[in-house]
């Protein structure tokens, strides 16, 4: 079979062909030849726009299979139930796929029990973070349980979602100290509490909470609605449009805080 351009192969073709009837045939046979050549024309203007066509096609379907890659690779990193006991860490290290990116964060035993805790005794508006860099959410409800161990200038700690960065994400903390829980965005690395729906900006909800012991911490995160409970209750939403597209998730204490997390429970909601 002919592998080469087809133009250049009719071509050819045509070439001998008019040799043979210039060199044997009549020429009452000229006529013949005149719709050979017609015919030619038009196959070669047609195979032209079949090359184009085909070029089209080939360029579509690989412009196809690269979105169904990219789909296929985002898919995998998304929308991934899980609860993370981090009974299977070792012991002095991170999780494997968490990050710290502010603190000191390491499995410890508590209990018993396998926990992550952040043990850095830092200071002032110093955010305390630790995510997972493989999963990324966009709408999902996120669960945490939590003891605050000490902390003289702050306690506590709480939720991180739609993370892009150690500054710009969302947190919803409760600190025992204050005995309240509050939602807010961090965007570019100035902190803000959120204004209550129906109720403005109160600076969250007060709620009971002890040190050393453990609670409950849980947002459920639906586009632009955040709706938080504590210990089973809810207290409030928050609506905000700051942060649209998913991000990681993750853990987060404020200063001197020295906090346990536990039992990490993400739940997409499709």
């Amino acid at each position: 079979m002919f592998r080469g351009n087809t133009n250049e192969y009719l071509f050819k073709m045509l070439f001998n062909i008019n040799h043979i009837f210039f060199s044997k045939l009549k020429h009452h046979n000229m006529k013949s030849l005149l719709l050979f050549n017609a015919i030619y024309i038009l196959l070669s203007c047609g195979n032209n726009n079949t090359n184009a066509t085909d070029n089209s096609v080939d360029t579509s379907l690989k412009a196809n299979v690269d979105t169904s890659l990219k789909v296929k690779t985002e898919s995998s990193a998304m929308n991934l139930d899980t609860t993370l006991n981090f009974e299977e860490s070792a012991e002095g290290s991170l999780p494997k796929d968490w990050v710290a990116a502010v603190g000191k964060w390491a499995i410890v035993t508590e209990e018993n029990n396998k926990v992550l805790k952040q043990s850095a005794a830092n200071s002032g508006s110093t955010f305390n973070i630790c995510v997972n860099d493989k999963l990324v959410y966009q709408d999902l409800q996120l669960q945490v349980k939590l003891k605050a161990a000490s902390g003289k200038e702050d306690q506590g700690g709480g939720l991180v979602w739609r993370y892009i960065d150690k500054n710009n994400y969302y947190i919803v903390r409760s600190n025992p100290l204050e005995k309240n829980v509050v939602l807010y965005k961090v965007e570019n690395g100035k902190r803000k509490d959120l204004p209550l729906v129906g109720k403005g900006r109160t600076y969250g909800m007060d709620a009971p909470m002890e040190t050393t012991k453990w609670h409950t911490l849980k947002v459920i995160i639906q586009q632009n609605m955040f709706t938080v409970l504590f210990d089973g209750k809810e207290l409030f939403k928050v609506k905000d449009d700051t942060f649209k597209v998913g991000g990681l998730v993750g853990v987060w204490t404020k200063a001197d805080a020295q906090t346990y997390f536990d039992d990490l429970t993400v739940h997409t909601i499709k």
